[in-house]
């Protein structure tokens, strides 16, 4: 391969319509710029392309702080806003970037239920009797409502066996809660067996009377949005004589509410 050198550029000695020539013209005037050569062959075609994992967080150019990169609908780079405080990162389905919105489900509420009096657990689910007072409770659309700690006492006054049903009664009707493992009605079932019996009912602790999963009831089966609920219970085999206590101790009863819309 032979160069040849003139007054227009470098040459091919094989072919002098290749040329090869450098633009100055923007150098500033008086001044002489360098053009270092490392000990080594360059191949000037990947100039421009960097290596394989080679660029650094410092030569990325400044964005904004919260921002991610992302790629648009045409596989160009881009970057999802910061959105606020709260928000999510949310996938937009494909074609389309990310983007960041308020949180859509696993928003839980709790309510409070608390007796001071003795509750007498009726026979028959139509006429279940009210632990403590109704209270206002915001049912959403999909979601779970569920005991997470419960705190009573129940007292046998008579023969026989003692299986109560709990659940929630909105107006006239009755939602029973069911066992989150096989959609049965949640009932303590032997727990309280024979008169006179006293057992604390708990859903967690050393005396499990309860399942540890949490009795639930799912909201598809329930009326939804804000309304009055009172929280019941009543006998599964129809027997009669016993009570929640709670005269000489206050019943105490957490409920959570998870909305997942």
């Amino acid at each position: 391969m032979s160069i040849k050198y003139s007054d227009s550029g470098f040459l091919d000695g094989a072919d002098e319509t290749k040329k090869l020539s450098f633009d100055v013209s923007g150098v500033t005037t008086g001044t002489t710029r360098t053009i270092t050569m490392p000990d080594a062959n360059v191949d000037l075609s990947s100039v421009g392309t960097p290596d394989d994992n080679s660029v650094t967080l410092a030569k990325m150019a400044h964005g904004t702080d919260g921002e991610i990169i992302t790629y648009d609908s045409s596989g160009a780079p881009a970057t999802v806003g910061v959105g606020t405080s709260g928000q999510v990162l949310t996938s937009n389905g494909a074609g389309s970037a990310p983007s960041m919105q308020d949180a859509g489900g696993g928003n839980a509420t709790y309510y409070r239920v608390t007796d001071s009096t003795d509750t007498v657990i009726a026979t028959t689910a139509s006429s279940a009797n009210a632990i403590g007072s109704s209270f206002s409770m915001d049912i959403p659309t999909e979601g779970i409502i569920r005991l997470v700690t419960t705190d009573a006492t129940v007292i046998g006054t008579g023969a026989g066996y003692i299986n109560p049903y709990f659940g929630f009664k909105i107006g006239s009707t009755v939602y029973p809660f069911i066992y989150h493992r096989n959609n049965t009605t949640m009932n303590v079932d032997e727990n309280f067996t024979g008169y006179p019996s006293t057992a604390k009912l708990t859903i967690k602790g050393s005396t499990e009377l309860v399942a540890s999963i949490a009795a639930m009831v799912y909201i598809n089966s329930m009326p939804t949005s804000t309304q009055t609920v009172s929280l019941v219970v009543w006998e599964k085999e129809g027997d009669s004589g016993g009570v929640i206590k709670g005269t000489t101790r206050t019943t105490n009863i957490t409920i959570e509410v998870i909305d997942a819309t």
